[in-house]
């Protein structure tokens, strides 16, 4: 239990914090559409996603790995699909200049935002994971 509620808290706030820095996710300002949001992503990150990995398991034995993100964005659609007022919606990216490199402006649809938000939500997931561990 200690530990559902540890990946709650933890999908809720990567959620939040990609709303607020990068875009692409809405929850209308409303706090409980985002813990619905974040409840969603964490119920289904661990009921559905193992079987989804396992469904697309000759997939990634084929191309060693890299479809992996797959099984990320299905359950991040899913989560969408579950709680309404939750949406991932297609958005810009106005860049990073920085003096170590630049990311130019990025305009992302609908899929390929669900693809980058994906990947960042495991990016994030995973690092803050292994901070707290």
């Amino acid at each position: 239990m200690k530990g559902i509620l540890k990946s709650f808290v933890i999908h809720t706030f990567v959620l939040w914090l990609i709303a607020t820095y990068l875009g692409g996710v809405q929850f209308g300002n409303d706090p409980k559409i985002l813990l619905g949001g974040g409840l969603a992503l964490t119920l289904v990150d661990m009921l559905i996603k193992p079987l989804l990995n396992l469904l697309l398991l000759p997939f990634n034995l084929v191309t060693l790995g890299t479809l992996r993100w797959v099984s990320s964005v299905f359950t991040l659609y899913i989560s969408t699909l579950l709680v309404p007022g939750f949406s991932v919606v297609a958005f810009k990216y106005p860049g990073l200049v920085t003096n170590m490199f630049i990311i130019p402006p990025l305009s992302f649809s609908v899929i390929g935002a669900y693809i980058i938000i994906s990947i960042i939500i495991s990016i994030i997931v995973s690092f803050i994971f292994w901070l707290i561990r």
